[in-house]
C-alpha cells in the first residue's frame, strides 16, 4: 500500500517536471520568437534626415522622395524624417548650430550655398567622400551629367556635393497669376524691363499690389529680380559671373540697388519686415500678381493654385541656375550601416529625378505654371548664375539685413551703402 501510494507519488512528481519542463519550453519558444521579431526590427536601419516643410501648403518637394526611398528599400533602410517649417536661411543657420554640437543629420540638404561653411566642413573632415559610393552604384554616376559633376568635385578628386543629374528643375524665374496680369492687359509676362515696368504700373492702377516681395531673414526674391536686371547688361554680366569680387563699388552695384528701391515702390507696406514664407503665402492666396523663384516652389503648389499660374523668364530671357544649388551631402560620424543607406538616398533622389525629369519633359496634360516653365527652359537662351554661391554669406544676409532697410527708406544713399558693403567685406576675410 505505501508502494503503491509512492508509485503514484512518483507518477505526481514526474508530470510535474513534465509540466514544468513544457511551460519553459514555451516560454522559451515564445522568447525566442520575440527575440527574431526584435532581430527583424533592429535590422532596419533608420536615415535620420531633415527636411523643410512649406508652411503655406503644409507640402514638401522631398515628400514623394522620402515615400518612394521607403518602399523600395521596405525592410531593409528607412528614411527617418524630422520636418521642419523653417526659411532656408533658417535652416542653413541651424546646420551651423548642429555642427557645432555635433548634431547634424547623416544628410543635409543646401550643401553648396555656403561657400566659407562648405570648405570648414571638409576641412573638419566633416563630410563623406562620395566617389567610392557612386563608383559601387553605376547608376548613380550614370545618371548625372559631366559638366554637372565637374563643378561639385574637388580639384584633388574628391566628390563631397551630391547634385541632381540634369538642371531641368533647377531654373528659377518668374511665376506670375495669369488671371490678375490678364485684368490688366496682358496675356503673357512682359518680355523687356521697360514692358515690365509698364505692367506694374497697370496692376497698381486696378488696385493689385504687383509684386510679392520680402526682407526679414533674406532679400531671396527681390535679388533675383535685381541680379537678373543687371545681368542683362555686358559689365552687369562680367560682375555677377565673377567669384567673389574684391569690391561692391561698381556702376552695376548702384543700377541694382536703384531697382531694388524702385520695385519696393510695387510692393506690400511691410514688405522690409516679412519673410519669405509670408511672401510666397500672401502670393499663392492671390494678394499679389508677381513673384520669383524655382520649379521646387511649383512642386510644393497645390493643383488648384497652379492651375491659376504662369512662369516666364526674368525681362531678358533671362533664367537663373547653378548645380550646386541641387547638392546635398552626406556628414561623416555614422554608423556604416546608416552612411550606406544614406548613399544609397543620394543615390534614389538622382534617379527619381532622372524618372520625374523624363515623365515631365513628355507629359501633356501638364498643369498652366509647368507647362509655361518647360516651354521656358527649352527657349531659353541665357543663364546667370546664382549670387548667393558668387558672394559672401555674411554680405548676402547679416549686411542686407542690417543694411537694406535703411536705404530703401532714403535713410542712406547707394554710394555710401556700397562703400559700407566694401568695409564689412575687409572685416569679413580679415577674420578668415
Amino acid at each position: 500500500m505505501r508502494k503503491d501510494r509512492k508509485c503514484r507519488g512518483r507518477k505526481r512528481g514526474f508530470c510535474l517536471l513534465c509540466m514544468i519542463l513544457a511551460m519553459i519550453y514555451l516560454l522559451s519558444g515564445c522568447s525566442k520568437s520575440s527575440e527574431t521579431k526584435t532581430s527583424k526590427k533592429e535590422e532596419v536601419t533608420s536615415i535620420p534626415v531633415t527636411f523643410l516643410i512649406n508652411p503655406a501648403t503644409n507640402l514638401s518637394e522631398n515628400q514623394e522622395l522620402v515615400e518612394g526611398f521607403n518602399a523600395r528599400y521596405q525592410g531593409i533602410y528607412e528614411a527617418e524624417v524630422e520636418w521642419l517649417t523653417e526659411s532656408a536661411s533658417g535652416y542653413r543657420e541651424k546646420l551651423k548650430q548642429w555642427n557645432v554640437l555635433d548634431e547634424m543629420p547623416v544628410i543635409i540638404t543646401d550643401a553648396g550655398f555656403d561657400y566659407d561653411f562648405y570648405r570648414l566642413l571638409v576641412e573638419n573632415k566633416r563630410l563623406v567622400d562620395l566617389k567610392p559610393y557612386m563608383e559601387a552604384i553605376p547608376e548613380w554616376k550614370a545618371s548625372i551629367k559631366p559638366e554637372i559633376q565637374k563643378e561639385c568635385t574637388e580639384e584633388s578628386g574628391e566628390i563631397y556635393l551630391a547634385p541632381l543629374g540634369s538642371e531641368i528643375k533647377s531654373y528659377a524665374g518668374i511665376i506670375y497669376n495669369k488671371e490678375l496680369l490678364r485684368l490688366a492687359g496682358y496675356e503673357t509676362f512682359p518680355e523687356t524691363w521697360e514692358e515690365f515696368w509698364k505692367c506694374l504700373d497697370a496692376l497698381k492702377a486696378l488696385g493689385v499690389t504687383p509684386i510679392s516681395l520680402h526682407g526679414s531673414g533674406s532679400y531671396w526674391v527681390p535679388m533675383l529680380f535685381a541680379t537678373s536686371y543687371i545681368y542683362g547688361t555686358r559689365d552687369g554680366k562680367t560682375f555677377l559671373d565673377e567669384d567673389f569680387p574684391d569690391s561692391y563699388q561698381n556702376p552695376e552695384m548702384e543700377g541694382m540697388l536703384a531697382m531694388l528701391d524702385r520695385m519696393y515702390g510695387y510692393t506690400f507696406e511691410d514688405a522690409v519686415e516679412i519673410d519669405y514664407d509670408e511672401a510666397a503665402e500672401r502670393f499663392c492666396d492671390g494678394k499679389a500678381a508677381i513673384f520669383a523663384n524655382g520649379y521646387w516652389m511649383i512642386e510644393e503648389l497645390p493643383e488648384n493654385v497652379k492651375e491659376k499660374l504662369q512662369f516666364a523668364p526674368f525681362p531678358g530671357n533671362i533664367l537663373m541656375n547653378s548645380p550646386r544649388m541641387s547638392a546635398w551631402a552626406m556628414t561623416a560620424g555614422y554608423d556604416a550601416k546608416v552612411t550606406d543607406g544614406a548613399a544609397k538616398l543620394l543615390a534614389f533622389r538622382v534617379q527619381q529625378d532622372q524618372e520625374n525629369t523624363q515623365r515631365l519633359m513628355n507629359q501633356e496634360d501638364l498643369s498652366s505654371v509647368e507647362d509655361t516653365y518647360i516651354s521656358a527652359v527649352k527657349k531659353n537662351k541665357m543663364v546667370m548664375p546664382n549670387y548667393q554661391m558668387k558672394w559672401e554669406q555674411e554680405i548676402q544676409n547679416d549686411f542686407f539685413t542690417e543694411n537694406l532697410p535703411g536705404y530703401l527708406e532714403g535713410d542712406v544713399d547707394a554710394k555710401t551703402l556700397l562703400k559700407r558693403m566694401d568695409e564689412r567685406l575687409t572685416e569679413i576675410r580679415a577674420k578668415k
